[in-house]
């Protein structure tokens, strides 16, 4: 914990000082909260950039630190003015709410603290990171391991924090990003006592809903920012969807923010895009839209091409015009898009899912075992019932009609229950809010009840059979350990061996072990891929990857295989 805070710290410093120059450019609005924001999307940005040509490594971390300490030295009052503000307005906090929030910000450090279980992370996540760390963007990644191609802005943004160069236990963005984002609920949970306005009690509400979120928090998963940050642009939406409060530039800002950590969430651009028409920002604000557009599409799009051949992976629009040699082969491509859609459907084999007409493929997603069935069943429910929430609200109706198109979206593509849990903790937090708008005494009970929750899945390792949706998902929770106090735990939670394998002028490392999930990896040398994965590859399409080069910094490409 001591060496995660320290990390923490650095994050802070960076934000800070790349937020705090860029805030103008977002909002005359200059919250810390929404500083820190902008510094992480402006750090994420610039990195998408600089991993072009560079590794993300020691002088990334030196000149990063550099900008960062001229942006405070320069901006110094105004910071030490914003500090001293927001530190007086929590010690003006509700002494309940202000003993919550320490408590919630502790809970958070010991789970950053503990070894992550997310099986993506042994898949792809720590990879991503650290070919980051020693490469920066290689072209056609992806070929190497088809998951590589799925990296994201997140885990470009984590490079920049992760000291990968001297450490393998500091992946822990997520819960930096936790717990300002705590504190930013809870603030507004104070207000509500004395605003009364449902917005408010609505972000106060959301830790209410900590013992799912926090199982997220010790990697650095692309879902948490999302889960979180969504309910922000919800807020800032409703509240400058009648009266505009020029939120316009912020809102859009964080909605291209989580585009780039996950593309499936472009449909939020719908609520911005409300506010530009609605509000006639043609003069005003078309030039930031430009700019905002063309910087992050170009970032998004050239780290896409770079990684797979692809502009706008994982889809193929365009991929006609660009035909690299790096370019992923489109059968595994086709491979990956079946595979990642099957992951919904765990009751049905693989042949039997393609067969299915569309209402019993819907009736089987219903039929799921365990609580993803329960999660499934409430966002059907949930989309039912909020139109009678909605009364003559257009920005609620606005907000619904957006999560129509989320779901639907994600639905043709991968209706996995966590994608649909931003629309999930949306909807049903704004029903308790509606519910229980003058029960003051209730919320606190909830809260407290359902907000500190966590401290039993940090202490005791949790079954997560019901929420598995492979057999080869982790049965349970790492819980904390003693010696977490000062040393987190290294990013993985397999102690692997590997082997050298030999294969073309490639060699790999592959993790040994029985029982080994066929895409995993964890934190071995780079190149990582598993020998089941290669070898399943070649027998099955007669493919394998190759070296474009005899460097590992040109990047790979796929070889046919002479029957």
């Amino acid at each position: 914990m001591g060496l995660l805070l320290l990390n923490w710290v650095y994050i802070f410093v960076i934000c800070l000082g790349t937020g705090v120059a860029v805030i103008p450019f977002f909002t005359k609005e200059k919250k810390i909260f929404f500083i820190l924001l902008s510094g992480l999307f402006s750090e994420m940005v610039i990195i998408h950039f600089y991993a072009i040509f560079f590794a993300v490594d020691t002088w990334f971390y030196l000149l990063s630190f550099i900008l960062a300490l001229s942006g405070i030295f320069i901006n110094r009052s105004e910071i030490y003015s914003l500090i001293k503000r927001n530190i007086q307005e929590w010690k003006a906090w509700k002494p309940g709410i202000r003993t919550f929030s320490i408590l919630v910000f502790l809970l958070i450090l010991m789970q950053s603290a503990t070894a992550p279980f997310i099986n993506d992370n042994e898949s792809y996540y720590i990879q991503s990171v650290k070919w980051l760390n020693h490469f920066g963007l290689v072209k056609g990644l992806a070929n190497l391991h088809i998951f590589l191609g799925q990296m994201s802005g997140w885990h470009l943004l984590q490079s920049g924090f992760n000291f990968g160069f001297c450490s393998n236990s500091l992946n822990d963005i997520n819960g930096f990003l936790f717990v300002i984002c705590s504190f930013f609920f809870l603030f507004h949970l104070n207000s509500y006592f004395k605003s009364k306005l449902t917005f408010d009690l609505f972000l106060g509400l959301i830790p209410a809903a900590n013992l799912f979120l926090f199982t997220f928090i010790s990697s650095p998963s692309p879902d948490l920012p999302v889960f979180l940050l969504s309910q922000i642009i919800f807020y800032l939406f409703y509240t400058n969807a009648n009266q505009y409060q020029k939120g316009f530039r912020l809102i859009l800002m964080l909605c291209v923010f989580l585009i780039m950590v996950k593309p499936t969430m472009f449909p939020l651009l719908i609520l911005p895009a409300f506010l530009f028409f609605k509000h006639k920002l043609y003069r005003k604000d078309f030039g930031f839209l430009m700019s905002i557009s063309l910087i992050s599409l170009s970032a998004f799009c050239i780290k896409n091409y770079i990684i797979s051949g692809y502009i706008l992976y994982p889809t193929q629009l365009f991929q006609a015009f660009l035909n690299p040699d790096w370019k992923i082969s489109p059968e595994i491509q086709n491979f990956y898009y079946n595979a990642t859609s099957r992951y919904a459907i765990t009751s049905v084999s693989s042949s039997e899912i393609s067969r299915l007409s569309s209402w019993e493929y819907f009736r089987y997603w219903l039929q799921e075992p365990g609580l993803r069935s329960f999660f499934n069943k409430l966002i059907i429910l949930l989309l039912l019932i909020f139109p009678f929430f909605i009364k003559k609200s257009k920005p609620l109706l606005w907000l619904y009609i957006y999560a129509l198109i989320q779901f639907f979206i994600l639905f043709l593509t991968s209706p996995q229950y966590r994608f649909f849990f931003p629309l999930i903790l949306g909807m049903s937090i704004f029903i308790l809010t509606k519910i229980f708008l003058n029960s003051p005494k209730f919320i606190n009970f909830i809260l407290w009840i359902l907000g500190l929750t966590p401290v039993f899945s940090i202490l005791f390792p949790v079954n997560l059979e019901n929420l598995r949706t492979t057999t080869s998902s982790p049965i349970h929770t790492n819980s904390f350990k003693l010696k977490n106090l000062i040393y987190p735990a290294p990013d993985s939670q397999y102690k692997l061996m590997y082997e050298k394998v030999e294969e073309g002028n490639l060699y790999y490392f592959s993790p040994v072990g029985n029982d080994l999930f066929f895409w995993i990896t964890g934190d071995g040398r780079l190149p990582c891929a598993h020998k089941e994965m290669i070898d399943y590859f070649k027998e099955k399409y007669k493919i394998r990857p190759q070296l474009r080069t005899s460097s590992l910094k040109d990047g790979f490409k796929f070889e046919k295989i002479k029957k």
